[in-house]
C-alpha cells in the first residue's frame, strides 16, 4: 500500500471509495438479475400508456387511423430505458418523449418522399419509429437493419417490418446513426446507403450540432450506463460523434454521384439535426 492510499485510509476516502465501487457493482449485478426477469414488452399500465398515446396524437395533430399504431416497447430498448433512468421514473413524461419523437420522425419521413414505395429503417432499433412506419406509408415495403438481432426480430414480430433483401430503395432514414459512428464507419456507411437508393431515392439522417472541430468521437453513449441490457454495443465501435459541417460535405463529396443536402428546421428528439440527402444517379 501506498503512503497516499494509507493517508486516504486513516481520513475515511480510501474506505469510503472502495464501499462506493462495492456499492456500484451491486447494483450492476441486481440490474442485470431484474433484466433477465423482465418480459419482452415491458408491462407497462395500460391507463399510463394511453395517455402518453392520446397526448402524442394530440400534440402533432396526428390523423385518426395512427391511433391504432402498436406501443409495444421492448425490456431493451435504451432509447426508452435511459431516459427512464434519468428522469427519475417519471413513466409519463418518458412516454410521451418516446412516442412523440417516433412519431414526428415518421411524419418527417411522409414529407420528404411521400411516395415511397421501399424504405429502410437503417439502425432501426426496437422501433421507436419503425412501429408507424406502416400507418405513414400503408402501401411501402418497409425494412429493417440493425446490429442487435434481438431489435430486428422485434420489429418484424409486433410491427410487420421486413428483413432487409439487400435491393435499392426509394428512402432510408438513418435516425441517431452517423451520431454514434467512428469516422472510418461514418465514411463507408454513408457511401453504403447512398449507393442503396434508386435514381429519385432520399436519405434522411439525423446528426448532432455542426461544431467547430472537424470530428471527434467519443466512447460513451447511452448503453454506457446500460450494460445489463441485451446485444449491447461495444464502445469501440458505437460512440457520442460530433463534427463540423466542412468535415460532413468532404464526406458527402467523397461518395461517387452528385449529392446535395438540405437542414430542416426541426430536430429529431429536440437535439439532433435532420439532413435530407438527395442526388443525381444518371
Amino acid at each position: 500500500m501506498n503512503f497516499k492510499r494509507w493517508i486516504q485510509d486513516k481520513i475515511g476516502i480510501g474506505e469510503n471509495r472502495d464501499k462506493l465501487a462495492l456499492l456500484e457493482k451491486r447494483i450492476n449485478a441486481l440490474a442485470t438479475l431484474e433484466q433477465w426477469a423482465l418480459p419482452e414488452v415491458l408491462p407497462i399500465p395500460e391507463p399510463l400508456v394511453d395517455r402518453a398515446w392520446a397526448d402524442t396524437m394530440n400534440l402533432l395533430d396526428l390523423p385518426e387511423s395512427w391511433v391504432s399504431c402498436p406501443k409495444a416497447i421492448h425490456r431493451s430498448d435504451p432509447m426508452f430505458r435511459y431516459p427512464f433512468q434519468v428522469h427519475g421514473g417519471d413513466a409519463l413524461k418518458v412516454l410521451r418523449e418516446y412516442y412523440e419523437t417516433g412519431a414526428e420522425a415518421a411524419l418527417r419521413l411522409q414529407t420528404v418522399a411521400p411516395k415511397a414505395e421501399r424504405i429502410l429503417d437503417f439502425g432501426g432499433g426496437y422501433g421507436r419509429v419503425g412501429r408507424f412506419l406502416s400507418t405513414a406509408f400503408p402501401h411501402a415495403k418497409r425494412m429493417v437493419l440493425d446490429p442487435k438481432s434481438s431489435a430486428v426480430d422485434f420489429q418484424i414480430k409486433h410491427f410487420g417490418a421486413l428483413t432487409d433483401d439487400q435491393q435499392p430503395v426509394d428512402l432510408i432514414f438513418a435516425g441517431s446513426v452517423f451520431t454514434h459512428l467512428p469516422e472510418t464507419d461514418f465514411h463507408s456507411t454513408l457511401g453504403a446507403l447512398l449507393n442503396r437508393l434508386t435514381r429519385n431515392g432520399t436519405l434522411l439522417l439525423t446528426l448532432h450540432e455542426f461544431q467547430s472541430q472537424r470530428f471527434s468521437f467519443h466512447p460513451f453513449t447511452e448503453e454506457s450506463a446500460l450494460r445489463e441490457l441485451e446485444d449491447v454495443l461495444s464502445e469501440d465501435v458505437y460512440g457520442s460523434v460530433y463534427c463540423s459541417e466542412s468535415f460532413w460535405r468532404e464526406a458527402l463529396s467523397a461518395v461517387d454521384g452528385s449529392w446535395t443536402y438540405d437542414l430542416l428546421p426541426e430536430r429529431f428528439g429536440g437535439t439532433q439535426a435532420y439532413l435530407v440527402v438527395k442526388g443525381n444517379k444518371g
